[in-house]
């Protein structure tokens, strides 16, 4: 079942290129790979390696990283195990750091970034489970500084349709930058969480991305991440 979800997926960024070369606006592709490794009993090692490629105009980006956190405060309302510990909690740290290199128009940028993270989650009722990250990003790119907060909500219900379980979700995230000081960009979309067999969980989503002061807005993104999830052996 794992193995069919991910070529549906791939057919599907792949069937995405031909609908970008018919449109104005920017389409693009993300593909990702995330390992989350548990360290101890509130504890998570994260890396990560992510392509972001445009569709229809000149746009490639990898983005590489590791993230370490830490979970407080564990959820004691009844509610359905989720294969990320994470969603068992409902505050959780991190702090991180990411390289990014971007190759548009014949031109190249690398960025260094660290991250900083402080999510909260909520149980709704009805099986709702909200998500709120709180994002600060020192960023250093190229030969300049800058830094920015980013809010990103999420709200999901686990689902189990004759024995077929997945999860489906709403986000929106709102980008403030610290030079331009302004709101200059936002995200909204909607994606489907797919667990496996054992350790890993397929994503896919969705994201129109609106930006003022960037080459092409808006675009539209079509995403698929393969996650996986290594626990300590007691």
């Amino acid at each position: 079942m794992l193995r069919l979800m991910i070529l549906v997926a791939f057919t599907f960024l792949s069937s995405v290129s031909v609908v970008g070369q018919q449109s104005d606006e920017g389409w693009q592709a993300r593909p990702a790979l995330t390992a989350s490794i548990e360290l101890g009993p509130h504890s998570r090692l994260q890396v990560f390696g992510r392509l972001e490629s445009g569709l229809n105009y000149d746009y490639r980006r990898w983005r590489t990283g590791a993230a370490f956190s830490y979970r407080l405060k564990r959820m004691l309302k009844p509610h359905r195990v989720d294969i990320d510990e994470e969603n068992e909690h409902n505050l959780v740290i991190s702090g991180g750091y990411e390289f990014l290199e971007r190759a548009e128009n014949n031109e190249i940028s690398r960025e260094n970034r660290v991250t900083v993270d402080v999510t909260p989650r909520y149980l709704l009722g009805a099986g709702f489970l909200a998500t709120d990250r709180n994002r600060v990003e020192f960023r250093w790119v190229n030969h300049g500084y800058n830094a920015r907060y980013r809010n990103r909500l999420a709200i999901g219900r686990p689902l189990d349709v004759s024995g077929f379980r997945f999860t489906p979700y709403a986000t929106g995230e709102v980008f403030y930058d610290r030079n331009l000081h302004s709101l200059n960009r936002t995200q909204y979309g909607f994606g489907a969480q797919f667990p496996g067999r054992g350790r890993f969980m397929v994503d896919t989503f969705y994201l129109r991305e609106n930006c003022s002061g960037c080459s092409r807005s808006p675009v539209n993104i079509w995403g698929v991440a393969l996650n996986m999830y290594f626990k300590r052996n007691n």
